[in-house]
C-alpha cells in the first residue's frame, strides 16, 4: 500500500502542534503495513466508516480520515472526531 495527500489533509496537518504531528507520523509509518491486517492494527484503531472510507486513530483526540484506491490510500483528512464527522457529511 502507498500513501498519498490531498491538499486539505496538508493543510490540515500544519495546523497541528508539534506533538499530534509526531503521533501522526507515527501512525501513517506504521497504517500501509497494517491496512487489511485486523489483527495488525489494534494500535491504529482502523475503521471502516463506509465503503472505501475509513478512519485511523493517531491518538484520543487525531484522527485521519483516508479513502482506498486500488493500493493506494489517499489521506484526506486529519483532526478531532467531529472535525470526521463533518468531513463524512460532506462528502457524501
Amino acid at each position: 500500500m502507498k500513501l498519498a495527500l490531498t491538499r486539505q489533509f496538508v493543510k490540515e496537518y500544519g495546523q497541528l502542534s508539534t506533538e499530534e504531528r509526531r503521533l501522526c507520523d507515527a501512525a501513517l509509518e506504521s497504517l500501509p503495513a497494517a491496512f487489511g491486517r485486523p489483527h495488525s492494527h489494534t494500535g491504529l484503531d482502523v475503521r471502516a466508516l463506509r465503503r472505501g472510507t475509513y478512519e485511523c486513530r493517531a491518538s484520543l483526540s487525531v484522527r485521519i480520515g483516508f479513502t482506498r484506491h486500488e493500493d493506494t490510500l489517499l489521506l484526506q483528512i486529519v483532526g478531532n472526531h467531529d472535525a470526521m464527522r463533518a468531513w463524512l457529511r460532506n462528502s457524501l
